[in-house]
């Protein structure tokens, strides 16, 4: 299959329906093994319902278990870990169609800049071409390689740009490198490290999880790749749980979602996936050239905002909330948008507009604080692959009432991009045991001597 990468109109994000599509909420990723705790994902090209169902669907990199077709989504399942607890994720190059032959970038690729440049072939991958020799754009196979963003990790497992491998698709085009310049010393490393030699189109990633309770996220990391392949889909979540420095069960508000959970469970912790996109009239994905054209080359227009916001996945979903605490598990997935969010009455936004309910900062990247901290008026700056984790309490609301995660970052626009999310108060299931977050200091575990 050959995408044919064509002019096509923009979609006005001014006319996507907003608050229509319910949340998707990422399951747990399934396990593949329990000696050692083992997963096995891979990467392939789906068409998924970002935009409302009133629009196309649109052509998404997905991650998901090999074990399961249903589970393939952007962005991903969760994976569970847990503090002390080797786990190893088995991360293969599935980017190819129903026949085996590849399937081209989703996003224009510059080839003039250092990039991981399969047509270079052993001796000029990794690198840009002669200014002499810069080629059109590139329509080959997806180079792939996944970094856990956050993760004390071997260097054999830590996703080097250069450690790229393509899919073992049918049709690589001959001279074309199937894997980066530090692939195969990895490859051996992790074979005499842990007694497993990578299948072509794979690796094999060993995570000790000698940290902290903590939020991480996976993504693409190929050299000169990660800004499109994570914008096309290509990231998740990596949670791990337990240990010392994590809160006991109740004390925080939950569940969250965990292998073997019953369809219909009620979730309390929940993460949010932010990003931002730019869509075509046909659902695809767009990338502006300079200056907002088309072209792949000749400007930072890799660094260009997206005109709607997605959580999760979708445009500007809504998610039911009960009348009490909730956790949200709070990730900038977006290539360079700020996000300042707060959780506001209205879809009004600007600096006179009062939040409804405050945001507590009960942790971030390295994990929990050593005590809730409150944010009202000044808003939560989250940047770009930051992580927090965050309660907001929604006790006393009666069903009904709607609330907004509003974006006044500093390239927000009221109604589009200045809007992130809504919260529909439905009636109280069950009763809330957490703690609130004000009385949470000195119950959260203190950070290590070491920071």
């Amino acid at each position: 299959m050959r995408i044919a990468r064509r002019q096509a109109a923009r979609l006005d994000a001014a006319t996507i329906p907003q608050f229509v599509t319910p949340l998707w909420i990422p399951p747990a990723m399934p396990v593949a093994g329990l000696a050692p705790l083992s997963y096995s994902v891979a990467a392939r090209p789906i068409a998924q319902q970002v935009l409302p169902p009133s629009l196309p669907a649109t052509p998404v990199f997905a991650y998901g278990s090999t074990t399961d077709p249903a589970t393939f989504h952007a962005p991903s399942y969760t994976i569970e870990a847990v503090a002390g607890r080797p786990a190893e994720v088995t991360w293969a190059n599935q980017l190819v169609d129903p026949a085996g032959s590849y399937v081209p970038p989703l996003l224009p690729v510059d080839p003039a800049r250092p990039w991981a440049n399969p047509p270079g072939g052993p001796d000029g991958r990794d690198r840009a071409p002669s200014a002499a020799a810069v080629p059109g754009p590139y329509t080959g196979p997806v180079p792939m390689v996944v970094r856990l963003h956050g993760a004390r990790a071997e260097q054999e497992s830590d996703g080097c740009p250069q450690a790229w491998y393509l899919p073992a698709a049918t049709d690589i085009p001959d001279g074309y490198a199937t894997a980066g310049s530090s692939y195969e010393r990895f490859r051996q490393r992790y074979a005499e490290a842990h007694g497993h030699r990578w299948a072509l189109g794979t690796a094999r990633f060993h995570y000790d999880n000698d940290q902290r309770a903590t939020q991480l996220w996976f993504h693409d990391h190929a050299l000169g790749m990660t800004r499109l392949n994570v914008r096309a889909g290509l990231h998740g979540m990596y949670i791990i749980r337990g240990g010392p420095r994590d809160l006991t069960h109740g004390q925080l508000p939950g569940p969250a979602p965990q292998p073997g959970d019953v369809r219909g469970t009620r979730y309390y912790e929940v993460p949010l996936i932010l990003a931002d996109a730019t869509f075509n009239a046909d659902g695809s994905l767009h990338l502006p050239g300079a200056g907002g054209g088309d072209g792949p080359t000749g400007g930072p227009w890799e660094a260009a905002l997206g005109s709607a916001i997605t959580v999760n996945g979708s445009t500007w979903p809504y998610l039911a909330v009960e009348p009490r605490r909730y956790r949200f598990r709070v990730l900038n997935a977006a290539g360079r948008r700020t996000f300042v969010l707060k959780v506001a009455a209205s879809a009004a936004t600007g600096p006179l507009a009062a939040p409804a309910r405050p945001i507590w900062v009960i942790g971030a990247d390295g994990g929990l604080l050593p005590a809730a901290v409150r944010v009202d008026e000044g808003g939560l700056p989250v940047r770009p692959a930051q992580c927090y984790d965050v309660i907001v309490d929604f006790t006393g609301l009666p069903a009904g009432t709607r609330l907004y995660l509003v974006n006044e970052g500093g390239a927000a626009a009221a109604g589009t991009t200045g809007l992130v999310l809504a919260f529909d108060v439905v009636p109280l299931e069950s009763a809330d045991l957490s703690i609130p977050p004000g009385r949470l200091t000195g119950h959260l575990p203190a950070p290590p001597a070491d920071g």
